[in-house]
């Protein structure tokens, strides 16, 4: 009987066919060599399949399956169901991994048998080139039991996860009703459990792309943020009480970015709730005040839309 690999590498695809060959030969390409690979196509009408039947012929590691479209959650918790690993490693089709991805984190579970995630650090890149900063350089990463840290601001990239298969089911897996920030949202229940640690070096590269779920429904993600928040103050309101200054500076934060996206639609009377709400809870940056201003007077707005908007946090997962 054929040893099972220790770990399996899940990518949900759909309509990927123009990247996902470059991200399968960045798997191909790791120095640690003890895994499997399972593609799901989510429903795919490109040339998806046709590329995947050709890579399969060529390695043996590689199994997919196709089903109708449900999103990335539920294609990615089928290829859960079908690994034969002791370890899941997320990898969305668009993205690539460095050789010694795998390598480094395998070694840091090796160190640590107490840790049921790892993650690394990441850079953006686009056809204008490379991000200047990586994600770690932007937000800072924790290591041990991080669920308050990871309340406060993802900085936990889908496709940088390595996680423990048992602890991954135990906390119910990713939630396939959930098509925005559906990774963050199982990290913070990991979290609650479990010890995370990283590997403080940029293994993975993020394809920035126009068409992304983050930047064609921006709103639904923030919302989604404020739907996190709530969920985490009731649970665990021992960590994160409505009242404390932590609290209130996360919720006007996100705020604020709502009063904006709606701003930048011509929503004003939406951006005008957003931003009351935000300055009520303390955030009184200039920037703030300007667009809250803006938001009232529509003709200013179209001066203040052409501004350069403040930089949107890094992508949640």
């Amino acid at each position: 009987m054929t040893t099972p690999p220790r770990v399996t590498i899940v990518i949900a695809t759909y309509n990927a066919a123009g990247t996902l060959a470059e991200t399968l030969a960045s798997v191909a390409a790791q120095t640690y060599t003890d895994f499997e690979l399972v593609v799901i196509d989510d429903g795919s009408s490109d040339d998806t399949p046709a590329l995947l039947a050709r890579h399969q012929a060529a390695w043996p590691w590689l199994r997919w399956a196709q089903q109708e479209n449900a999103g990335a959650s539920a294609a990615r918790m089928r290829a859960v169901a079908m690994a034969r690993g002791e370890f899941i490693a997320f990898l969305d089709s668009d993205d690539l991994w460095l050789p010694d991805k795998l390598a480094l984190q395998m070694a840091v579970f090796d160190r640590n048998p107490s840790t049921a995630l790892v993650f690394t650090d990441e850079r953006d890149f686009s056809a204008d080139g490379d991000a200047a900063l990586s994600r770690f350089q932007q937000k800072q990463p924790a290591r041990g039991r991080v669920l308050s840290s990871l309340f406060f601001g993802n900085y936990i990239l889908n496709s940088t996860v390595v996680v423990r298969k048992d602890a991954l089911l135990a906390a119910g897996g990713l939630n396939p009703s959930q098509r925005v920030h559906e990774g963050i949202d199982l990290w913070l229940r990991l979290a609650e459990q479990h010890d995370f640690d990283y590997v403080d070096k940029v293994l993975v590269r993020y394809r920035v792309r126009p068409d992304s779920i983050s930047h064609v429904d921006l709103l639904a993600c923030q919302q989604r943020d404020l739907e996190i928040m709530d969920y985490w103050m009731a649970r665990r309101p021992d960590l994160f009480a409505a009242d404390s200054p932590g609290v209130l500076r996360r919720r006007a934060e996100i705020l604020e970015r709502i009063g904006r996206t709606l701003l930048s639609r011509g929503d004003y009377r939406g951006s005008r709730t957003a931003y009351r709400q935000a300055i009520r809870l303390g955030n009184h940056d200039a920037g703030v005040l300007l667009r809250a201003t803006a938001a009232h007077l529509p003709p200013l707005a179209k001066i203040v839309r052409r501004l350069k908007p403040a930089k949107e946090p890094a992508r949640t997962g």
